[in-house]
Formats: C-alpha cells, structure tokens, sequence
C-alpha cells in the first residue's frame, strides 16, 4: 500500500493550478476531501492499473473519488465509535511495508517528505487505513459467521436443484471461543492490557470461560459466550491464528494482542475435513462466510451512505 503511496508524486502545480489542487473535491458530513488528496490518489490508482487499460482519466477519477468517500465514511463510523490506530500499530504498518519494499522506515519518511508529505501527515494516512480496516472487519467478524444449519440448507436446496457441488480441499478447522477487549489508544491499550490479564487468570483458575467471556467480551460473539463458531486457516487475522496453533483443545491462551484489542483465546475443537462429505461441507463454509463478508461490507458502506451529508463538487 505504502510503496504505491510513495511512488505516486503529485505532479508540481502550475500557476493555473493551484487553485484546482488546494480546492474542495467533496465533502463528507464534516471532513473534507480536496483536489491535491484526490489528484494523489488518482496517480496512485493510474499506477496500479494493469498495462493496457483503457479506462478514462474522467472515470477513474470517478471511481476513486468515490473510494476516498467511502473510507472518510468508514474513519468517522470508527472514530464515533473509539476505535483509533495506536502509535505502536502505525509503527508496526511502517516497519511492514519498509520490510516488504526492502528499505527502511527512515527512508520512507523521506520519500514521503519529497512529495511534500510530513511525518505527521503520513503516520495519519497511516491511522486512517487502520481505523478503516478495523472498522471493516468488525462488521465482518459480527456478521460472516456460518452455522451448521446455514450449510446444511445451502447443500439441501443444491440437491434439490440438481446441482453438483465441488469436494473442496482436505484442511484442518478449529472451534475456538474468545474473550476481546477493545484497545483503540495507547492508554485504552494499557488498560485493556491489565485487565484482560485478570480474566486470564481466572480462566486458567478454572471459572467457566463462556461465562467471562458474557461478562467481560466486547465482541460479538459475547452474548454466545464468545464461541466463534467453526474456521480455518485464514480466516482469523495472523495474531489470533498463530495462538490457536499452539493450543491444544480445552487449553486457554495467553492474552494475544491483535489490531482488534487484547483477546484470551480458548480452543475448544479441531477436526480435520478429509472425507468427501467434510470438504464438500467446509468449501460450503467458506463460500458462504465469503458471500457473508461481502454483504457485511457493502450494508456497511450503504448505511453510512443514507446518513452521511455528502457534497461532491466539480473544479470550476
């Protein structure tokens, strides 16, 4: 994300320019998105374009204006909320994408200040994309889960339709409950840090797991007794899966940080899908937890649409 960031230079404004890249592109509910913003973002999308493309500069500029309303859209719905992007996560953004571009972070910062970015601009872009993608993949988390019965009526309804399902690939699920507390500052973080250490150890004490997690889960999943239902590989972010690997089932984890706050983690099951049945009814699951995911996101966005005052304005 970063590297096309970089690697995107807002062309230096002629005289008759300046007033188009200093303008007002739009405005949404209280933030405003100008035509330098935009002119970056449409550079960094023209770069990404596969060779060849031919879509218009007036429909890309359409297309990512809309993107950039979008995330202003999602940032406020987090904020409104107390999500936020702590300094540790825009560090750890910054060392990852210094990593994957095989450079370093100081020498991000000063690419960015060649295109007349500051550090502080860059460490709020940063925020900003965190924030949405927490945003984001909590409505996911709230709303892509699959039940049993949801496969077991997709699998009756294809019978029935006369259509063949695939058999899917062997791979090994696990059924795991866990308890989050949200850290979304560097303060909330530190509390979040020292109470979900108290919680851990009264799982490990023996005080019944889907209980605490009732009480004390700021997740979804709380009012189930945090039982997230049955997943695979890749479909937990890195942090949560790499704990769930190392358990074994009835074990409690460790208090785990991820971008979503401070988890304890209790496995509950693993199975692996080797029969023909098993695969068929774990690529049902993922196909349907991929349907769900979209939908999550796209109600999302369309909520914040309907309450959003949006103004896009054109150069004049």
């Amino acid at each position: 994300m970063l590297a096309a960031f970089f690697a995107a230079a807002l062309p230096a404004a002629q005289a008759a320019d300046v007033k188009m890249v200093d303008g007002i592109a739009a405005v949404a509910n209280n933030d405003v998105i100008t035509y330098r913003d935009l002119n970056q973002a449409v550079a960094r999308a023209r770069q990404s374009l596969p060779k060849g493309s031919n879509v218009s500069d007036a429909e890309l500029r359409r297309q990512v204006l809309g993107q950039l309303i979008n995330q202003s859209l999602v940032v406020q719905a987090g904020q409104r909320n107390n999500v936020g992007a702590t300094d540790a996560e825009i560090d750890e953004a910054l060392a990852h994408n210094a990593q994957s571009n095989k450079t370093t972070v100081a020498a991000l910062y000063a690419q960015a200040a060649k295109q007349g970015i500051s550090r502080n601009a860059l460490r709020r872009n940063i925020a900003q994309s965190i924030i949405s993608q927490k945003v984001q993949q909590q409505a996911v988390m709230q709303h892509a889960r699959v039940s049993d019965e949801e496969v077991d009526a997709f699998i009756n309804r294809a019978a029935q339709q006369g259509v063949t399902l695939p058999e899917g690939e062997p791979v090994r699920q696990y059924r795991a409950r866990h308890i989050l507390l949200r850290a979304d500052s560097d303060n909330a973080a530190a509390a979040a840090e020292s109470s979900i250490r108290k919680i851990y150890s009264q799982a490990r004490s023996g005080t019944d797991f889907a209980t605490l997690a009732r009480e004390y889960s700021q997740d979804g999943s709380a009012a189930a007794g945090g039982d997230l239902g049955w997943f695979a590989d890749g479909q937990m972010v890195p942090q949560f899966e790499d704990a769930v690997h190392r358990l074994r089932p009835g074990q409690v984890s460790a208090p785990v940080r991820s971008q979503f706050g401070w988890h304890v983690i209790k496995l509950e099951e693993v199975r692996d899908a080797g029969t023909p049945e098993e695969r068929q009814r774990n690529a049902v699951r993922q196909y349907l937890a991929e349907q769900k995911a979209q939908q999550a996101s796209t109600d999302l966005l369309r909520q914040l649409h309907e309450s959003a005052f949006i103004d896009i304005r054109t150069p004049s």
